[in-house]
């Protein structure tokens, strides 16, 4: 899922860590244990994504920061948020769904 930085706060780095470190580092769906940043450096690529913990928007609104909205899941996991959904759109992007 690509992503459009314009989107996002010029503090998304600190903003996401806040809420990957509150998490434990810990997918809050099926509470996969992921890396933390400087871990998993000699892992398979292929693993290294699947225990890459990522912060989803639960509104699918990336301008949307309150820490209500986020929260901490693992790629697969955030993959499966978006699944069939039409969160993301860019702003402007006509949809047909």
């Amino acid at each position: 899922m690509p992503m459009d930085k314009k989107r996002y706060p010029k503090n998304w780095a600190e903003i996401s860590k806040k809420v990957k470190d509150n998490a434990n580092w810990i997918c809050q769906d099926c509470h996969l244990q992921c890396l933390q940043p400087k871990q998993g450096k000699n892992l398979a690529r292929g693993l290294k994504a699947k225990l890459t913990l990522t912060v989803h928007h639960q509104d699918y609104c990336p301008e949307n920061n309150q820490p209500s909205n986020l929260i901490a899941l693992c790629s697969r996991c955030h993959l499966k948020r978006h699944s069939g959904k039409k969160g993301n759109i860019v702003l402007g992007q006509l949809s047909i769904l």
